[in-house]
């Protein structure tokens, strides 16, 4: 780890710095490690203000207390190889005349700059919702839900009125994706089993997913959304669609058609938008603010620059619409971005990024899950198994990554 001025200092004109830890950030700069290995006047930095890469896939196990939160961070003095220098700060902003990425810990300037920033809750401008709601976006976040999970159970059976220990001992999660399901369903399986520690009757606590649109898991199939809704049902979760939140008040979330939804705790997995700093940037940006790139994932009119991750608006040429804020994307854009590096150093050409969908697999509740994958739909138990699987073959390969560098220990 580095002072973020004596990492800029003298290495600028040979510079590649990595702006995020996250999925596509890390994964550019592990693969660059092996790629850069004949080239030894360059340098890979990798900014973030986090020591660690986070698991962010595993936070609803988090929120949902069946995971520790230590178990989702993974140390990245224990993944990156001593080619890369690692500096800790906060990132603040750009200087893209001056090539140079604004720190806490002061400036550091580059040649190439891959911004994989990630995102950030999208409040959908729903007046209270920011102060109301609790997010499921880091491990800190995750942690939170379930001590306020927690909390409210210990209140309701404190309560003396019947009403409002039903309401406190209820958790209202807003959004109907990947995330607000699997958080769902990780409460709803295991609320049931704590509740005799807080003083409650096992059929007390309550789970509510509320979702704007028309289905939960939208863009998924039918079939798969048909599985999903049925083991929600089984757990007990209470589903409702097409509610649209109007605003979020003391007493609960206020929807559109003037309906309270009450509870004791509000999570919101409604969506995620860019950072308020590459807002608030000369970038240009497009759909929740995520900035406009090229084929080869550079910022159009600055292709000095990459972007991958979430932060990155690319269009699926065979739906028409931009990729959605996915693991699996981010590690896709995370190896083209590497490629193309590489190729730009040694004057080859550069690749089109093209996504592969490998399927989508979501965990609903400690022991079953939905899955499609290759246009096969299956749900239960080996759902399950799967995301697991997928879970710990990716810390293998984080890991398998590292080894590639011939200095690594």
């Amino acid at each position: 780890m580095e002072n973020a001025v004596n990492a800029a200092t003298g290495r600028s004109s040979g510079q590649i710095v990595v702006a995020g830890a996250g999925y596509a950030g890390l994964h550019v700069a592990l693969r660059l490690t092996a790629k850069l290995r004949s080239r030894p006047a360059v340098g890979v930095t990798l900014v973030d203000r986090h020591d660690y890469h986070q698991a962010i896939t595993e936070l609803p196990r988090v929120a949902g207390g069946t995971r520790a939160a230590d178990a989702v961070r993974i140390p990245l003095q224990d993944v990156l190889a001593e080619r890369v220098r690692f500096v800790q700060a906060e990132i603040t902003g750009f200087d893209l005349a001056g090539r140079r990425l604004l720190t806490g810990a002061g400036p550091i300037g580059w040649r190439r700059l891959v911004l994989a920033l990630g995102s950030r809750p999208n409040d959908f401008a729903i007046p209270g919702l920011a102060q109301r709601t609790l997010s499921v976006y880091s491990a800190d976040d995750a942690e939170r839900v379930w001590e306020a999970v927690s909390q409210a159970l210990t209140a309701a059976a404190a309560a003396g009125d019947p009403e409002q220990q039903r309401r406190l001992a209820t958790v209202v999660v807003g959004g109907g994706g990947a995330t607000g399901v699997e958080l769902a369903g990780e409460l709803a399986e295991i609320l049931p089993k704590v509740a005799s520690r807080h003083g409650l009757a096992a059929d007390q606590p309550a789970v509510r997913l509320i979702e704007a649109g028309p289905t939960i898991l939208a863009g998924s199939s039918p079939q798969l959304i048909d599985k999903a809704a049925r083991i929600l049902a089984d757990l007990g979760v209470q589903v409702r669609t097409n509610a649209v939140v109007a605003a979020a008040t003391e007493e609960g979330f206020r929807l559109k058609d003037g309906q309270l939804v009450e509870g004791g705790v509000f999570v919101w997995a409604g969506g995620v938008k860019a950072p308020e700093l590459v807002a608030d940037s000369e970038l240009p940006t497009g759909h929740n603010g995520r900035v406009k790139v090229d084929r080869y994932l550079r910022v159009l009119d600055h292709p000095e620059i990459y972007v991958a991750g979430d932060l990155a608006s690319v269009t699926n040429p065979r739906t028409g619409h931009v990729l959605p804020p996915l693991a699996q994307v981010a590690l896709e854009e995370g190896e083209t971005v590497a490629r193309n590096l590489d190729a730009e150093l040694g004057d080859g050409p550069l690749e089109a990024f093209t996504f592969h969908d490998k399927g989508f697999v979501v965990s609903v509740g400690t022991r079953r899950g939905v899955a499609e994958i290759a246009d096969i739909t299956t749900s239960g138990r080996l759902a399950h198994l799967l995301k697991d699987a997928i879970e710990w073959e990716y810390r293998q390969s984080v890991r398998h990554l590292r080894g590639w560098d011939p200095v690594a220990v």
